[in-house]
């Protein structure tokens, strides 16, 4: 798998999630929004490779504006390598809205514990204890969930405890 960004500045259709199938002859592009949305961040369950969480930001950069989050934003989730992908939204516990940059982190020690920094209306950090099927939200504090996602939103989780989570952090 590969995820594209794609060229900050101007639109394009190579932007997207991509995989190849035999070790990178040839690659295919199996997610995409729109032409300004690209990966920001993509976790794949350590006990299930068939299964990853990605994130697609919509924005838009040219020298004297900056556009963070839009109709391409979201988070997506696959259960079988790629092939079928399911939109997790608010009826999921996600904020609703457009969304922006999301940074993601799964425990290693326990898959089923997955954290989304999801910046939206309300910039916040939320949490799913079963896979990602349902997430809640668990800190909203602007300390933590700063104004400035698009390069604080990396995420870590502790490999042998996953109720600790790592963070840049960005002092106001």
């Amino acid at each position: 798998f590969a995820g594209a960004m794609g060229d900050p500045f101007t639109p394009g259709p190579d932007r997207g999630l991509y995989r190849t199938k035999d070790g990178g002859k040839s690659w295919e592009k199996i997610l995409f929004t729109n032409d300004q949305a690209g990966v920001a961040d993509m976790v794949m369950d350590p006990d299930n490779p068939d299964k990853l969480f990605v994130a697609l930001y919509d924005h838009r950069r040219t020298p004297y504006y900056f556009r963070s989050g839009g109709p391409g934003s979201g988070l997506f989730v696959t259960h079988d390598g790629g092939d079928n992908w399911r939109q997790v939204t608010a009826a999921d516990g996600l904020p609703p809205g457009e969304l922006g940059r999301i940074g993601l982190a799964i425990a290693p020690s326990n898959p089923d514990r997955i954290y989304a920094k999801v910046e939206a209306r309300k910039n916040a950090l939320y949490r799913s204890d079963d896979g990602g099927g349902h997430w809640q939200l668990i800190n909203d504090n602007p300390r933590f969930t700063n104004n400035r996602p698009f390069y604080f939103q990396d995420l870590a989780v502790d490999p042998a405890d996953p109720n600790r989570l790592y963070n840049i952090y960005q002092p106001l």
